[in-house]
Parts: structure tokens; sequence; C-alpha cells
């Protein structure tokens, strides 16, 4: 199995158990919570009997995303990636893409941050979650603004450093990519400037959705795994018009391979005024007056039927006539480029 094969059923069956096995361990009481802190305070201890100055708990916590391992020795050099959840081909239910990383992880020799030595770490402090913050604040004496803001902050950090450690291609789970998420803020600007990897070594296991507003064309345009990895979703919000979209597409590095599919894109992009003129049906064939000379005919709309040669009455024209009236006598010697 390659590196960015879709996930296979023991895969998506791995990566439900340790979605459950998460939330099992998830603290919804306060004495869970209490032992979360009490985790992270004991080791904050331990770092200063090595010898690491950390004044307090936060700083401490940034000291782990800031120098911590971001590599597990025991995988490989590809990278695993994700952000948020879907329910992927063969799954029961809804998995959320971290746990997918890490089954793929696990059977691909693929490195996973949260199976890193700094990731795991950070993961057990159990940052985000208000009932840890409320302990620290509490029985810790520490400032619960900071408190609040210290998961994002160490998450990125890490998060920035796991991408800069990438030595070669890469995957990333994941459907559509938010412009605010860690992967579409902070992961992946990196790897796309990254000179290890680049465009063209970004892969998506998962298929990219399908967006009902979009043209199929343009749809099979950022599906594809070099324009995905710079396109996010709020780039193509039906809510917003066609033309910033394609302010937004035209800003992007596209491999030569779709140089006419980008170009055709932008052009009709920039040409609407919004997505449902994009994906508007041509209007059906009309269906014309019958007559006596005339049974009921098709005639679309951008058709009109030839009018007689000779005047045919300030311009009104009578398809009945025109087939009724004889063809006009070619002339004898017919000059040569002469339309008949």
């Amino acid at each position: 199995m390659t590196y960015a094969a879709s996930p296979s059923a023991p895969e998506i069956a791995r990566a439900l158990e340790l979605q459950d096995a998460h939330q099992a361990a998830k603290p919804r009481t306060p004495e869970q919570a209490m032992g979360v802190a009490a985790h992270i305070y004991a080791d904050w201890r331990a770092a200063h009997e090595r010898g690491e100055s950390y004044p307090d708990l936060p700083s401490y916590v940034r000291g782990v995303a800031g120098t911590g391992s971001v590599t597990s020795a025991e995988r490989g050099e590809v990278r695993a990636f994700w952000s948020w959840k879907s329910q992927p081909e063969g799954a029961p239910r809804e998995v959320e893409h971290r746990f997918l990383a890490q089954a793929c992880g696990e059977s691909r020799g693929v490195q996973v941050l949260e199976d890193s030595p700094a990731g795991s770490r950070l993961d057990a402090y159990w940052l985000w979650e208000p009932l840890v913050q409320d302990v620290l604040a509490k029985n810790y004496k520490q400032n619960p603004a900071e408190l609040k803001a210290l998961a994002p902050e160490v998450w990125s950090t890490v998060s920035q450093r796991y991408a800069e450690a990438a030595e070669g291609p890469v995957v990333a789970f994941a459907a559509d990519i938010g412009a605010e998420s860690v992967l579409g803020k902070d992961e992946l600007p990196r790897l796309l400037a990254h000179t290890n990897v680049g465009k063209e070594n970004i892969r998506f296991p998962l298929p990219s959705p399908r967006h009902e507003h979009l043209p199929p064309e343009i749809d099979a345009l950022i599906a594809d795994d070099a324009v995905r990895a710079q396109v996010r979703m709020d780039d193509f919000d039906p809510a917003k018009s066609p033309k910033d979209f394609a302010q937004k597409l035209g800003g992007i590095d596209v491999p030569e391979r779709l140089r006419e599919n980008h170009e055709a894109a932008l052009w009709r992009l920039g040409l609407a005024d919004g997505y449902d003129e994009l994906t508007a049906r041509p209007a059906e064939p009309k269906r014309a007056a019958a007559n006596e000379f005339l049974p009921g005919v098709d005639v679309r709309p951008v058709a009109r039927p030839a009018a007689p040669r000779g005047p045919t009455g300030h311009g009104v024209l009578n398809p009945a006539a025109a087939l009724s009236l004889p063809p006009p006598a070619a002339p004898v010697h017919q000059p040569a480029g002469i339309e008949r």
C-alpha cells in the first residue's frame, strides 16, 4: 500500500478505535481535570530537576512546543497532516481525520504529530478543555486569559515546527480546508514553500467533496492535489462572488499540465456575478405555434428560420413563405465565388 492510498477498511476501524479511546480519556469532571493539572505540574517540576528553567507552567508548556522533538524515531520520512473530520467510504460513522492519520501512520510507518514526543505530551495536557483551564487557574494561580490563549498558541508553534521538519512527500488527511485551521493557516503554507516538499509532493488520501455550486470542470480543477493544497473553502464560499474566487485562483501556482484549465476557469468565474449563473441550465427548445403550412416544429431560442430572398416586409420573417416559395432560377453563367 502506498503512503497516499485511501484508508483501508482495517485502517478505518483502527481510527474509530483510537477515536473512541481518546473520547473516553477526555476529562469530564473536576476530579479528572485535577489529575491532568497535576500531570502538567509534575512534568514542570521534573524539567526543573533536569536543569531546565521555566518560571511558570505556561512557559514550560511553551518550551515543550518550541523545543520538544516532532519526529518519531520508529517512523519513516513521510509526514501526515490532518484537519477536521468526515465519513469516508466504508466508514459506519464520522471519524476525525486526526485518528485516520494516526491509524495510517501505524500501518504505513508515516510520521504523525500527535505520535511524536512533543505532540503526544501536549495532547495529554488537554489544554483546550475549559475544565483543565479552570483548575490550573484556581489551584495553580495561573492567569485565566493566558490559559485560554495557550492552547492555540502552542499547537500553532509545534505544528509549524512539524511541517518545517518535513524531508520529502507528505499526506494531508482532509476534505475541505478552512483558512483559519492549523492545516490551512500554519502547515500548508510552510509545506508549499518548503524546498523538500512543494505543491507536487502534497497528496490527499481522501477525495475532494463535490461542490454543487461550482461547474464540474472548475470543481475538478480545485480537486487536483497541487491546486487543492493552495485553495481554502472560504475562497469559493457560495455566498461570495465568483469574481472573488477568480482573484484568489489567479494568484496560485498552477502546474503546467493545468494551465489551460486554469485559464478557462478564471475567464468563466470572472464573467459571473453569482454562482447561479455558472450552474444555470441552458434554456429548453421552445415549441413553435402550429399552422396549416408549418406543423409544430422545434425552434431553439438562438435560431431563426431563414428569410426568403427579396424584400420581407419591414423585417417580418414568415417561415411558411420560406418553405412554400420556389427557389430563384440560377443564372446561365454564374460568376465564380458568388453564394447561391
